[in-house]
């Protein structure tokens, strides 16, 4: 009974001390060391990639591809020359097919069926309130394709040539370029060689357009067929190349032709300008 006593009283000191104390009074037991788990690297691949972007749909490689370049200029053109009045459509046809000819100039190629039909529809869709009913899509869309081969100035040439003969015209003797084995050539030869430079100029070294009618130009007394003549003769000497020889009859497109004497202006122009549609 002393004893129970005793552990009571024990018991109850215990209870009123604190957790600190009564492992002091009572003794720790030995505790368990903590199993320690070493923290895992989290694992990488050996050669981390950046994570690729995924391109919208569609989307050409490069960003923009030269066909994209060349149907949003299509589209352009065919807004610029769209029907605005009745019995316009004709005209606005002519026009359209010489603003592509001036694309195709620029190219250096010609346009296809599937280039071509990018302006037509648009064209027809934005002049149909403005056409005559009598004709349909079939008929108009025949009508460009045979224009693109009628053209003879395209759009903007006719300035260029313009500006070509007036440069040509100021020119002294001794500014005119020489014929490659002909010392003494005659002054027509030489102006209209010199008409062919500028247009290269113009061009900045690819091939132009020149009729022979607007080749008459260059040198007072010359008619179209002298003008034929004489560019037959500097394509053998080595002073152009003819490149296309032009349509026959008055709505025939216009010789294609190639700069051959070397130029200080236009190798300078090549370097510091880049061709554009």
């Amino acid at each position: 009974m002393g004893k129970n006593n005793s552990l009571d009283a024990n018991t109850g000191s215990l209870a009123e001390t604190s957790p600190q104390d009564q492992r002091s009074q009572v003794g720790e037991l030995p505790r368990t060391p903590e199993v320690r788990v070493a923290p895992t690297t989290p694992e990488w691949p050996e050669n981390p990639k950046c994570p690729v972007k995924p391109e919208p749909p569609g989307s050409p490689v490069p960003p923009v591809s030269e066909g994209h370049k060349v149907k949003k200029v299509l589209t352009m053109l065919a807004e610029c020359n769209a029907c605005q009045a009745r019995c316009t459509g004709k005209k606005a046809l002519w026009q359209l097919a010489r603003h592509l000819c001036a694309a195709e100039k620029k190219l250096r190629r010609e346009l296809g069926l599937a280039e071509i039909l990018v302006a037509y529809d648009e064209w027809y869709q934005l002049s149909q309130p403005f056409l005559d009913p009598a004709k349909v899509y079939d008929t108009d869309l025949a009508a460009l394709i045979a224009a693109l081969r009628k053209v003879r100035v395209p759009t903007g040439e006719g300035e260029t040539i313009e500006k070509a003969l007036k440069a040509v015209s100021k020119l002294s003797t001794a500014q005119l370029p020489m014929i490659p084995g002909y010392d003494n050539a005659p002054e027509n030869w030489r102006r209209v060689a010199a008409l062919h430079r500028e247009l290269s100029r113009s061009c900045r070294g690819n091939t132009y357009f020149l009729s022979c009618r607007h080749g008459a130009l260059a040198y007072s007394g010359l008619n179209y067929q002298a003008v034929s003549n004489i560019n037959h003769a500097l394509d053998r000497l080595g002073v152009i190349k003819l490149v296309r020889v032009g349509d026959q009859g008055p709505n025939g497109k216009a010789s294609q032709f190639r700069y051959l004497l070397a130029d200080a202006d236009t190798r300078l122009n090549e370097d510091e300008q880049e061709v554009e549609i």
